[in-house]
């Protein structure tokens, strides 16, 4: 695991997804469906994609993306607040049709 993470302030994230398109492993996805209670489809941090390089950060207009520091001898993020994968939407980048962003 890498000394660095990033989290996702949910209250400031807009919905943009401009995120998504700067993370070049593809750590960052929107749910597959949006949650009743709430009027975006939230864009959360796959943990096991995010290798800490920090490249969305500066992507987003509102900040609310932060770096959150993992301990040297941490086996999993500080951030897995549940079990399981999430239900996300794929991002095709470089397939017939990609947006060819990264």
């Amino acid at each position: 695991m890498g000394q660095a993470m990033v989290e996702i302030i949910q209250p400031d994230c807009t919905g943009c997804d401009l995120c998504i398109t700067h993370c070049p492993f593809e750590a960052l996805l929107p749910l597959s469906l949006c949650p009743q209670d709430m009027k975006k489809r939230p864009v959360i941090v796959v943990n096991e994609r995010c290798v800490g390089c920090l490249s969305c950060i500066g992507s987003c207009p509102t900040g609310a993306l932060r770096e959150v520091s993992v301990p040297v001898m941490a086996v999993l993020s500080p951030l897995i607040t549940r079990l399981g994968d999430p239900d996300v939407e794929t991002i095709n980048r470089w397939g017939k049709g990609g947006n060819k962003w990264v």
